[in-house]
């Protein structure tokens, strides 16, 4: 038996917190670190966050006032939206990333906070040709316009771009490109903490550049030490690390497994 799907029905049924609206802009870096892995270039991988703002202000007279976020795109050069990838975004829950603890909903979350999904992907077909997908996500139409050209990139990648950012959750989040990169890091420390590299990631603001590597040795208390428990003989190796967060100006204790914070 067939079942549908009402799109706009299922985000209705979807629950974004409004002060979470950089989730989705988080995830998107998520889902480019996982391209990066699949295409075995995490030494040299590269993802650039950069923030899109209105090109006018609004009549606030406080000349320091940053013109307000409008949307933002996430550029990789991990494997691309090739037809196994395409396939899981147009599947909800897809389990195609099950091991890496992903729900497959990650896309609803990108709906939920902006109007408009543009996509633009290099990945190699099956013959191992080079061919560029492009594509649109909304809430009315779902996938759409989708379709398979000649690469116009020497090398495969994605770049998604997030626009029309809501209004009810963008005065949630912070302005700042700093605040948000620190959020980024935190959103991502399991990236950077675990055994192996991270990808190079960087968030672009205008012409302010901010490495998340640069974020960590800042915010780093000490060096990460590892311990292992046993647990009914279940063995478990422990990372641990003094952080310090600047977002959050409170204590916490973030535990990072099964591939999240």
């Amino acid at each position: 038996m067939s079942l549908q799907t009402n799109l706009k029905g299922r985000l209705r049924n979807t629950s974004l917190p409004k002060s979470h609206g950089l989730m989705p802009v988080f995830e998107a870096v998520v889902n480019s670190i996982h391209s990066i892995e699949e295409k075995g270039n995490a030494d040299i991988g590269k993802i650039v966050l950069r923030i899109n703002r209105a090109t006018q202000g609004g009549l606030d007279l406080d000349a320091k006032a940053l013109p307000p976020i409008i949307g933002f795109t996430i550029t990789d050069n991990g494997c691309g939206f090739d037809e196994t990838n395409f396939k899981s975004f147009e599947t909800l829950d897809s389990d195609h990333k099950i091991d890496k603890g992903c729900r497959g909903v990650g896309r609803l979350m990108w709906l939920k906070v902006f109007d408009l999904v543009e996509v633009e992907s290099h990945f190699c077909d099956g013959d191992g040709k080079l061919k560029k997908r492009v594509f649109r996500f909304d809430d009315k139409l779902g996938v759409h316009g989708e379709k398979v050209v000649e690469a116009t990139d020497r090398q495969s990648g994605t770049l998604v771009k997030l626009a029309g950012f809501d209004e009810n959750f963008r005065k949630q989040v912070p302005t700042k490109v700093q605040s948000i990169a620190n959020q980024l890091l935190e959103h991502v420390l399991w990236y950077f903490v675990r055994q192996g590299s991270a990808p190079k990631i960087l968030v672009e603001d205008a012409g302010d550049v901010f490495d998340l590597d640069d974020l960590l040795e800042e915010h780093m208390h000490a060096s990460a030490f590892l311990e292992t428990i046993t647990i009914r003989d279940y063995s478990f190796d422990l990372t641990h690390i003094k952080f310090r967060a600047s977002v959050n100006k409170k204590h916490q204790l973030a535990l990072c497994a099964a591939n999240r914070l």
